[in-house]
């Protein structure tokens, strides 16, 4: 069994002789939702939480478009799979929550607008969905390839920015504890604080939406190395949304930010 960031911190902190700051870090985790990739092999059944290919969606429901963009169909969650890991969330239940993108838009310097994106949310049982026909008019090359997707229940450390005044002592072992984070499957998560590039992913959504930073929630946040586009360049992807809308379903109030390294 892999150990729990809890159980690493502990070890670390006593390989360091600091295992009276053990109460005081653990304190500071923070709950997050890890999202798992599989294997483009994988079966995927209709209605599974995955990344890329065609989206799973209700009989009567359209591939969206939004005007002069190509969407692609880049996630969806089955929220009663979310729901299992044992998070304390405000998403629905059960249903699906689906996120498309242009992804010509993610790549500099063209700018994000709030066509550059649709999620939406749709009360829906497993056996009252089917995979959405390929739209005509995108090209092949914007299909994201199909994994499954799985979810646990994780922490991570906040956020914390050296000071001037912090002795080497401390500034190592800070390093040493977000060495701990380092995620093979890559930075995909839902929930929690977002993993930084460039800058205040919540702030940056206040300044387009004037929305205050403290109340943005990160609904899904992605790895661009589920994409195989030449040029996309390496990142992540973060669809945020205000905590009333996300209470109230309103997932149409998301938010996209694009961060590159």
């Amino acid at each position: 069994m892999t150990p729990s960031i809890e159980d690493n911190i502990r070890h670390l902190l006593t390989e360091n002789g600091l295992e009276e700051m053990e109460d005081e870090i653990l304190s500071t985790l923070i709950p997050y939702i890890k999202i798992h990739p599989g294997d483009e092999e994988d079966d995927i059944f209709i209605g599974s939480s995955k990344f890329g290919g065609l989206p799973d969606l209700p009989m009567d429901e359209t591939y969206p478009e939004t005007p002069g963009r190509m969407l692609s169909f880049l996630a969806q969650y089955n929220l009663e799979e979310l729901t299992a890991t044992g998070s304390v969330h405000s998403l629905p239940k059960e249903g699906m929550l689906y996120f498309f993108l242009a992804i010509d838009d993610i790549q500099p310097p063209t700018a994000l607008t709030p066509d550059s994106w649709v999620v939406f949310y749709r009360d829906v049982k497993e056996e009252e969905l089917r995979p959405a026909l390929f739209p005509d008019e995108l090209p092949r090359e914007l299909l994201i390839s199909e994994r499954p997707i799985t979810f646990s229940l994780d922490k991570q450390l906040p956020d914390v920015e050296a000071t001037e005044d912090m002795n080497d002592m401390y500034f190592h072992l800070m390093d040493q504890l977000y060495d701990l984070e380092e995620r093979d499957e890559g930075d995909h998560q839902a929930f929690g604080e977002p993993l930084e590039i460039s800058g205040n992913v919540f702030q940056e959504c206040a300044l387009r939406s004037g929305i205050p930073t403290d109340e943005w929630v990160l609904l899904l946040q992605v790895d661009t190395s589920v994409f195989e586009q030449e040029g996309t360049g390496l990142g992540l992807l973060y669809f945020c949304i205000p905590r009333e809308d996300l209470l109230t379903y309103r997932f149409n109030r998301t938010w996209l930010i694009s961060q590159q390294h």
